[in-house]
């Protein structure tokens, strides 16, 4: 998949999202990877973010689910019929 073809389906795929949670996540993740393409580096505030994540995951506070089942989703939702790869 091309860089632009990838870009329209991220920007697809985060239109659809309406997880506050998730978006903050895929947010920071974007932000710093923008911001160096060397190596990602984790402050104190990632750390707690990641951290308060995990404790909602493991006592079943949060939600998770795959890549590839978030992409039949977004997929199934969007009607789109080629699959990222």
């Amino acid at each position: 998949m091309t860089t632009k073809s990838l870009k329209k389906h991220i920007h697809l795929a985060v239109e659809s999202i309406n997880d506050t949670v998730l978006l903050e996540a895929v947010y920071t993740l974007l932000n710093k990877a923008s911001q160096s393409t060397k190596e990602y580096d984790w402050d104190e505030n990632d750390i707690k973010i990641v951290e308060d994540r995990k404790a909602k995951y493991k006592s079943g506070k949060l939600k998770a689910m795959s890549l590839i089942e978030l992409n039949k989703k977004i997929q199934k939702k969007n009607n789109f019929s080629d699959n990222f790869k």
